[in-house]
This record gives structure tokens, C-alpha cells and sequence, in this order.
């Protein structure tokens, strides 16, 4: 058996040597748009089978591309249901797989503790895609460049502007940290921008950063119940 603990190290490691990746995660919600299948996320997006045709084809091409330092964060039976973990781990491409909730649950406080100070410490450019709530607001690392998402950013016409802008961005750029807090289109920004460009680093955080952009609105934010306790295993 093996826990997520001693992955989040390996990032960590990867952040002090300054070694380029791309981290890409798929939780529940990104596991029903893989799939085709209609939900609205408890952050209130919608995805239409009908509707985001184009949306759908390209979170399964991020989920499916493979490179050397592409990792891809995956769903765990300890928090869904094992045929949609089986499936994941059936369709994944890439060898380099992790937990989707690497940052999150017990993994939290190390987070918070070790990882954003090697945001902040960051030399080069960081860039923070992230809800518009939270722009002009004050974030637990220095951001060059904040990059303000609605909740349909993941969405037409909004996703190709945001993908357009985003590989300008990479590509202008070398050993610059890109983080993406918007849902699918995180997973989908980490995917193109690093095809683009793989010498910057980019990393899907989720809702690790709400609290200073929205406010606590997960479970794990207040240690509610067992989150802060909860080791997520394979």
C-alpha cells in the first residue's frame, strides 16, 4: 500500500532544483467530463455533452498526453468509486501518475507550510490564473502577473482566448512558474502551455489558494471532520 505523502516530496524536490514539469489533476468532476458525462460542479460550472463538445475533446487530450515531465494526478479509491479509478488508470497514458489530491486533505498543511514558500521564493516570473474574485487581493506569494477567470473560463469562447494567451505567455517565457486555480481549464493550460513551452514549470493547485482568493469553501480549508487526518492511498 502506498500513500501520497511521499509524492507531494518529490514535488517539493522538483520546485527546489528548479527542475521544469507540468502537473495536470482529475478529480471527480474532471473524471465526469472525460467520461461525457452532464454535471454541475459543486463551484457551480456546467458541463452539456451537447454543449462542450470541444471542451470535453480537449480535457481528454490533456489527460491522455504523454511526456517526460507531464505528471498527471488521478482520482483514489479512498475518495471515488474503484471503477472510475480503474478506468482512469486504464486510459492514462503517461507512467508519471499521482493522486489527484496530492495538494490537498492531510497533504494540506504541508502544502501551505512548505510548497507555497517555494512559490514565493521563486526567482523568475510567476503567473496566477485564478477566479477574478481574487484579483487585487493579497496572495501567500509574490505573483508577477494574475490572470482573472469567470466560471465559464473552461468554456467557449472564453477557453481559446485564455489558451491563446496563455501559450503567448509560455512561450515568451523560460523557467517562469505558471499556476492555474480555474477548475478544468487548469488541466487544460497545463497541457498546452507545456507542449508549447516544456522549460517553464506549470502547476494545476485547484483550490489549495482560495482562502486568499474567494474565501475557505472546502472542507479541507477548515479541517473539518477527518480531511486534515485523511492519507490518501492507493
Amino acid at each position: 500500500m502506498k500513500d501520497f505523502s511521499q509524492d507531494i516530496l518529490n514535488i517539493e524536490e522538483r520546485l527546489k532544483e528548479r527542475e521544469p514539469f507540468s502537473f495536470s489533476k482529475y478529480a471527480d468532476g474532471e473524471y465526469k467530463i472525460l467520461r461525457n458525462e452532464p454535471i454541475t460542479n459543486c463551484d457551480n460550472w456546467t458541463f452539456s455533452p451537447q454543449d462542450h463538445k470541444k471542451e470535453q475533446a480537449l480535457l481528454l487530450e490533456s489527460f491522455v498526453y504523454k511526456h517526460d515531465n507531464y505528471i498527471v494526478g488521478i482520482s483514489c479509491p479512498c475518495c471515488q468509486p474503484l471503477d472510475h479509478i480503474q478506468w482512469m488508470r486504464e486510459t492514462v497514458q503517461t507512467k508519471n501518475v499521482t493522486w489527484a489530491n496530492l495538494f490537498v486533505n492531510s497533504n494540506y498543511s504541508f502544502f501551505v507550510n512548505k510548497i507555497i514558500p517555494l512559490f514565493n521564493r521563486w526567482q523568475k516570473n510567476i503567473y496566477l490564473f485564478a477566479n477574478e474574485d481574487g484579483l487585487r487581493k493579497q496572495m501567500p506569494f509574490k505573483v508577477t502577473e494574475y490572470f482573472p477567470l469567470n466560471m465559464k473560463a473552461w468554456q467557449e469562447p472564453f477557453l481559446s482566448h485564455w489558451v491563446d494567451l496563455g501559450i503567448k505567455k509560455a512561450k515568451e517565457s523560460e523557467g517562469c512558474l505558471f499556476l492555474f486555480s480555474g477548475g478544468p481549464l487548469g488541466n487544460i493550460l497545463s497541457y498546452e502551455l507545456h507542449k508549447a513551452n516544456p522549460t517553464n514549470t506549470y502547476i494545476d493547485i485547484g483550490s489549495t489558494i482560495s482562502p486568499w482568493v474567494v474565501g475557505k469553501n472546502r472542507d479541507y480549508h477548515f479541517g473539518l471532520g477527518n480531511f486534515n487526518q485523511q492519507t490518501c492511498i492507493w
